[in-house]
Formats: C-alpha cells, structure tokens, sequence
C-alpha cells in the first residue's frame, strides 16, 4: 500500500469518527445531522479513492472509478451547511433547495454514463490507478464552473457572517470557514490548476475536506456549537416533561407533540404532525377562544393511540394567545391507566368475593361421603373460581413418611393426575413451616426459601413460579396439603384468596371424617363377607399341601442323576412354589381377598435367584406399585407368568458368565395392570414367534395369558421384553 493509498484510507477513518463524534454532540440539531451526513459522504468517497489506488487490475480499477459519482454532492451540502450555520432565509425556500442539488445530480450521473468528466481509460501511476481527466470536454468546464462557484458562495458567506457575528457565535463560524478554505483551495489546486498545468499530481480533496472537518470538529468541541438559545432551553425542558403535552394551532391542527406523548401516542413525529386533534382526542369537544378563558380546564377523557387503542387520561387544556388573539392551544395530560386498573381491580375484588361466597355455599351442599368424587370436584372448582393452574391434595400415608398426591386439576387441559409421591424427610423444612402456619405463600416459589426444597424435585420439572400451599388437618393432626401452583406467571396471593383456599381445605377434612365413618361401616359389613371367603378359599388351596408337593419335588430331583430330568422337576418345583406364596400372601395380609402384589413379587423373585444362584453377578430391579392388589382368581396365573419369564431370563439370557440386569416392573393405570418384564442379555431368535415356540415354558406363559384374558408383546431389541396388559379377573364364587 503506497502513501497515498494510505493518506486515503486514514481521511476514510478519521471522518468516520467526526461524524459520531458531530451527531452525538448533539443528535436533534438539524446543522450537527447535516455535518455528519457529510462527514459520512467523505468517509465513503475517500474509501472508494483508497480502492482505485490499490485496484489488482484494470477491470476493478474501472469500477472503484464510476462509484466515485457521489463526490459532486460535496458543495451543495456544504453550501447548506453554510446557510443553517450563518441562519440564511433562504433554506426556507424548498425551490431553491431543489434547485442546488440538481445540477450536482447530473454531474453524478453524466459521470457513470458517460465519459464526458473522466475519460473511460484507466492509467497506473506512482499513486496508484487514475483517470485522465477529460479536458476538451465543454461539460467538464461546466462541472468545474458550478463547483467552484458554489465553493466560493460558501467560503464568501462564512466569511460576511464573521464579520457581523461576534462573541462565540464568531468563533463558531471561523471555524467552519478555515475549513471550508481548506477544502476549496486544496481541491481546486490538486484537481483543477496542477492537471491544467500538466503536472502529475495525486488529487487529495477528500483529505483536504477530512482536514476540513477536523476544523468544524474542533469548533464543536471547543465551542459547543451551537450556542445555546431560548428556544433550545425551551425544547429541552418541553422534551423532558414526563407528561404528554401537544400543541395545535387555531384550526386544532397539531403542531407539537413532545417525546412522551409520541411514545405513549406510538407515532412518529411526522405522522401525527398537521393532523386535526381529533385523530388522537375524539371525544374532546372543539374549543376556541370563547369557550376556553384564561385559567386551566381539567377533565377525563380518552386518548386514542396509533393502533386504535383508547387510552384513558387527565386532560388539562390551556388557551396560547397574544393581544386577545387566539394562537393555539395546549393540551396537557396523564396516563390515568393505572388508577383506572386500581378503581376496577376493588371492585372485581368485591365482585370475586360475593362469587366465591356462593361457591362456598354450593359446596357446603354437595354430598361428601365419596371421597374420590369430592376432591374432584373441590380441586376443579377451586381451580376455576381462583383461576389456578394447577390445584391438588396430597396426603401423607399411613407410616407418615411418604406424602403422595392424591388428586391435581389441571386448569388448562381440564383434567385430573393423581399418583405422584414423595419422601417426608427430604422436605423438612417445608412440613416444619407449614404445620405453625395457616398457609405458605410464595411468589417467587424457586428462591423461596421454604418452597425451594421442592425446587429441582418438583417445581421446575412443572414449570410452577408461584405457590400458597394450605395444611389440611384431621382430629388436631396435619394430614395432607392443598397446593395452588402457578406456571403461566409469578403470582401474588391476596388475602381473599387464602381465606377461600383455607374454606376448601376444611371441606376436604370434612369429607374425609365422613369418607372414614362410611368406610368403617363399610368394613365391618366386608369383614364378615371376608371370613367366608377365606373358609372357602382354605378348603380349595391349602398352603401346606402345595410345600409338600414341592418338597417331594426336591426329594426326587435330589435322586437323579440326569440333568435334563433335575432341570424339569426344578421347574416344576418352583411353579408349584410360586402358587404355594400366593396362599401365604393371602392368609399374611390383613385383607383376606387381595394379594400385595409389591411383597409377593419381590419374595417370589428372590426365590429364584436363590434357586438359580449360579447367576450371582446377575443385577435385580423390582419395582411394582403398592396399589397393585389382585385377587387370587388373578394372582395365580400372574404369579406363574413371572416365575416362567424370570426363570427363562436367569437360564438362558446371560450365557458364559456375562453381568447383566433382570427388570420387573408392575403398574397400576386406572382398571388396567401393566406386567413388563426385561432383560439385557442375549435375545432371542430374530425369527421367534410366542405362538409357535416349542419350549414349555413359554407355551405355558401364552396359555396362562390368555386365561386372565390379557395381551403380550415381545420385543427382541437390546435383550428380550415381555409387556404384558390385562384386567382383574372377577371372583367367581365356588359350590
């Protein structure tokens, strides 16, 4: 890159900066705006000359060339520059200014057509690419003639301005006069006198108008141009007023909107500028110099925005006159939207309260002996009434140190979930508060530090930001919560509201009392029902007979020495097991007709580990829910089903000593039962259909899924899974 090249982009640069640093000294004066636009103009101009200097070739050179056509806009914005700077009338005069501009435009545009300015041919010298100026073209003449006209126009200007100017303001304009002096001479020597007088030399009148505006910069800096006025003090003050404020001539066209009423009114200056005030006032009335005196007229009214929305405010409405002559008139006011919010938010809340009464009475009303049927309907309706997301009851359970959910409503998707749980004793805290208060109200539940136990578990897994959780209490004891949980926004909870939430949460304890009384009663008929049950039951599977069967199973296996026929009689016997626990399960438990399918599963799967004990490095997972409890016309063959699939996995899935892991899992929803059992061992055949095998075992988990009317489904990927889903069977009483 040669020095001129360099000279070039440093003006580019340095420009750049001037026209920030001019615009923001002072961004809504019109004279710092125009500065900086031509600030910018420079900037680009003197980068396109950079490019032509260091063009790699004749093609580009050309075309950095004919993006220069901008540089005949240089003086006639310097020329405006000037008449703003000195206050010369004739910038009122849109004629004149058309007319400034004009031949500037052609010039620009003569150049990128034609080669009437500079010649088509591109030639390199020490500076880089160039252009032969075209000499015996008239119209170059013409150019350079209007161009050095308007120069010198700016340069005479400035300088009658200075003599009359004093004070700062003389300062100001000398500045921008040895700028402009600068530009002048220095362009019209390297541009016009040297090529005329046939010595090469590189034009620099970008860097000469960069030099130029260093000067004005400087000025501005120094000076703060422009000086300070009335009327800028005035608009300053105006722009400042957090209070809209318009002013509208005698024929109520608007002429002046300060910055707070254009962002509350959302228009920009020159669309709301000489419209008639009904545009953004249409139920003020028209008023003039007879209905409006001296003093200030205060009313509410309505003031419409620029998407149509009507805004309510204060309106102050002062008459500007001069000698009994009405100028305008100005209009001052106040968003009044947040008191009107306030006004209306008393009397929804009266409003709410009266409601929430007579769903209180309702309530009361209801029959809530069924406790499922009662928390539905008072988490719906709690829900509703206080526009919740999410309402639910949570109880503890009967060894205290679980808490499960026994029903949630879901505003939105209007629905119920019920089945969550968690440990007591990882939300000490929680509990602690909420048994010595009347309620836990959390906005910000995440970072409350009561509720932010609950944080990781629970609330941000919901998306719940806010939380008033209620004590529900039995016979002096805490025993369970009413949670409101919201999750569309962070929510403060009134007073009014805990009050209702408390009301429900009483009904609930009250359902419960008369949910326990009918269930006692309930009992007391069923126990009786349960001993003949259990007479009949004893006579059909008696327990001891089964553990002699297997044991006389054992005694045989124990005598053979073939370890096909060991492996059948094992079989056997452990299918044989598997109905003998089933037995003890029913005469353990308290209830006499189901079977506790968590204890029944775990102790039937230990079993054949322990059977199979070849199978050590082998991991158990067991998980079925406590709610599962079948009677024994379905607990049998389901029994059998496990044994059969768990045997088979523990056989024949984990080959050669490989580590592996057995699932069991067994889940309640609604009315069905969901049986999977899963391994991640070998697999089976890719060809393998349950229908078609020919192994015992499997024949005899297909008969016994058909005998509980359920469905199977085997999957052979990643190891072998069996999902298998059906329904209680009904008791069928015996003769």
């Amino acid at each position: 890159m040669n020095l001129y090249a360099f000279i070039s982009i440093f003006a580019s640069i340095l420009t750049i900066f001037l026209g920030n640093f001019i615009y923001y000294k002072n961004p809504k004066n019109r004279l710092n705006q125009l500065i900086a636009i031509l600030c910018f103009l420079v900037a680009y101009l003197s980068f396109v000359n950079f490019s032509l200097r260091n063009a790699e070739s004749y093609y580009t050179a050309y075309l950095w060339l004919k993006a220069s056509v901008l540089w005949p806009l240089m003086t006639p914005l310097i020329l405006t520059i000037v008449l703003m700077a000195t206050k010369n009338d004739l910038l009122k005069n849109r004629i004149f200014l058309v007319l400034l501009y004009i031949p500037s435009i052609i010039i620009s545009i003569l150049q990128f057509t034609t080669n009437q300015i500079t010649s088509n041919i591109m030639v390199m010298e020490y500076w880089g690419w160039t252009s032969p100026t075209a000499f015996n073209s008239p119209v170059l003449y013409l150019s350079m003639l209007w161009i050095t006209l308007l120069g010198i126009t700016s340069i005479t200007l400035s300088y009658l301005h200075y003599r009359k100017s004093k004070g700062l303001e003389k300062q100001q304009t000398f500045y921008i006069l040895m700028g402009l002096t600068v530009v002048i001479i220095l362009s019209l020597i390297t541009e016009a006198i040297l090529p005329l007088s046939s010595i090469e030399f590189p034009g620099i009148t970008y860097f000469a108008a960069a030099l130029g505006l260093l000067l004005v910069s400087y000025g501005v800096s120094q000076y703060k141009l422009p000086a300070l006025t009335p009327a800028i003090a005035a608009d300053e003050i105006v722009s400042t007023i957090t209070n809209f404020l318009v002013i509208t001539d005698d024929n109520h066209e608007i002429k002046y909107i300060n910055p707070a009423g254009l962002k509350l009114l959302e228009y920009r200056y020159e669309e709301i500028e000489g419209k008639n005030l009904k545009t953004i006032l249409p139920k003020h009335g028209s008023l003039d110099s007879k209905s409006l005196n001296s003093s200030i007229n205060i009313s509410e009214t309505i003031l419409r925005d620029r998407n149509g929305e009507d805004i309510p405010i204060l309106l102050s409405t002062s008459v500007i006159s001069k000698k009994s002559s009405l100028l305008g008139i100005l209009y001052m006011g106040t968003d009044i939207r947040e008191r009107k919010a306030v006004e209306r938010k008393k009397k929804a809340l009266s409003k709410q309260t009266i409601v929430r009464q007579g769903v209180l009475l309702e309530l009361y009303r209801e029959d809530i002996f069924d406790l499922e049927t009662t928390l539905k309907k008072l988490t719906k309706t709690d829900s509703r009434t206080l526009d919740v997301d999410r309402v639910g009851v949570w109880f503890f359970k009967k060894d205290k140190t679980l808490i499960e959910c026994s029903d949630i409503y879901i505003l939105n998707e209007d629905r119920h979930e019920v089945g969550l749980t968690f440990k007591k004793e990882d939300y000490p805290k929680y509990l602690e508060a909420l048994k010595k208060s009347h309620n836990i109200t959390a906005r910000n539940a995440q970072k409350h530090p009561v509720t932010s136990e609950f944080s990781d578990s629970y609330l941000k897994p919901n998306r719940i930001l806010s939380v008033m959780n209620v004590p529900i209490w039995l016979q002096g004891e805490m025993i369970g919560i009413l949670a409101h949980e919201q999750t569309r926004n962070l929510r403060e909870w009134t007073l009014e509201e805990q009050d209702f939430a408390a009301s429900i949460s009483y009904m609930i304890s009250l359902s419960l009392e008369a949910s326990k009384r009918e269930k006692a009663q309930k009992q007391i008929i069923n126990s009786l029902e349960e001993k003949e049950v259990l007479i009949r039951e004893v006579h059909h599977r008696v327990k001891n007979n089964m553990q002699i069967i297997s044991s006389l199973l054992s005694l045989q296996s124990s005598t053979i020495d073939n370890k096909k026929m060991k492996d059948i009689l094992e079989e056997s016997q452990n299918r044989v097991k598997s109905m003998s626990m089933i037995h003890e399960q029913l005469y353990q438990s308290e209830d006499l007709v189901k079977i506790d399918f968590s204890s029944y599963v775990n102790g039937l799967v230990k079993n054949l580990f322990q059977t199979y004990s070849t199978v050590s490095q082998i991991e158990l997972d067991v998980d079925v829910d406590e709610e599962v409890k079948l009677n024994i016309e379905t607990s049998i063959p389901c029994g059998l089903i496990i044994n059969e699939l768990v045997s088979n996995s523990l056989k024949h899935a984990f080959k050669d000593g490989i580590n592996g892991k057995i699932w069991v899992k067994m889940k309640k929803k609604d009315d069905q039962i969901i049986l999977k059992l899963i391994d991640n061992g070998a697999g089976l055949p890719d060809d393998f259909q349950l229908e078609k095998t020919s192994t015992l075992g499997l024949k005899l988990v297909n008969g016994l899924v058909e005998q509980i009317n359920g469905k199977i489904e085997v999957n052979t990927e990643h190891g072998t899974s069996f999902i298998i889903k059906f329904r209680e069977l009904e008791y069928k009483r015996r003769v």
